[in-house]
């Protein structure tokens, strides 16, 4: 017993340069603990800190995660030094590391850029519907790599961050109000009075369909065979599509309910006599 502790001891007496494996051991262990410590006691205050600022998911994931980054290099500075590693090694050694990691990692560092140009510049959130780097959907969560955004048919689509920054940005949900734009037809044996009558209706009917501002009923063109007539309504964002397809809908039914007669092509053929 007592040989295997001398030899115990002779092994965490080891030394490389003046750097003993015990002394590594102890750094090990010292870190654990702090990194237990971070997740267990210092987690939850730093959630109480956030909360009395009420920032958003973005803002709030962004700010944990720096948080505790910087808490970690803290803690390798402390049990650096307490080993016999000096800060200054240990700067220049993270420093070098730095640097060769960026350099592997372009990518991944512009997407973490553009991250934090989200954060700032605050382009959309979790929740609206946008359009980005050619796709549509519910921004679902946005990190410090990517954003994820749920598509309509429910696939979760990933958009690196540089993707998502580098184009046009549509935010269908940053204003309160969304405005739908339909069009619909009525044959030329049709009045003018009857069909904006009709289309009213059928606006007055539709739950989701606002009232104020007024809906908008004009003629917008001409084909063969029926006049072509502009619908503008405005509904709340987030009942865009709801207003779109009942508004739809509700239009075929109060034309068909005013006797509104929609234009059928026709062709007259004439024979003439030899």
């Amino acid at each position: 017993m007592n040989q295997i502790l001398a030899t115990a001891q002779q092994i965490l007496d080891f030394k490389v340069g003046n750097i003993s494996v015990g002394s590594v051991l102890q750094g090990l262990i010292l870190m654990a603990i702090f990194n237990r410590l971070i997740s267990m006691i210092m987690g939850p205050i730093i959630d109480k800190i956030l909360d009395r600022f009420k920032l958003e998911v973005t803002v709030r994931g962004f700010t944990k995660a720096l948080i505790k980054v910087i808490l970690n290099f803290v803690a390798i500075c402390v049990v650096a030094e307490s080993i016999g590693i000096p800060i200054a090694s240990v700067l220049a050694v993270i420093g070098m590391l730095g640097l060769a990691i960026s350099l592997s990692v372009q990518g991944a560092l512009s997407n973490v850029a553009n991250g934090f140009m989200i954060l700032i510049t605050k382009p959309f959130k979790v929740g609206d519907y946008v359009a980005i780097a050619g796709i549509e959907g519910f921004v679902k969560e946005i990190n410090m790599l990517c954003t994820k955004v749920l598509s309509i048919d429910n696939k979760l689509i990933i958009v690196p961050n540089s993707e998502a920054m580098g184009g046009k940005i549509t935010n269908f949900s940053s204003e309160e109000l969304r405005r739908v734009d339909i069009e619909t037809k009525a044959g030329y044996g049709n009045k003018f009075e009857d069909v904006y009558k009709a289309v009213l209706e059928a606006v007055k009917d539709t739950p989701t369909a606002l009232q104020d501002p007024a809906p908008f009923v004009r003629v917008s063109g001409y084909t063969d065979y029926a006049v072509v007539y502009t619908i503008r309504v405005w509904t709340k964002s987030e009942n865009y599509w709801d207003c779109y397809f009942d508004l739809m809908q509700k239009v075929g039914e109060f034309k068909d309910k005013n006797g509104v007669v929609g234009g059928v092509p026709s062709m007259n053929v004439i024979n003439a006599k030899e």
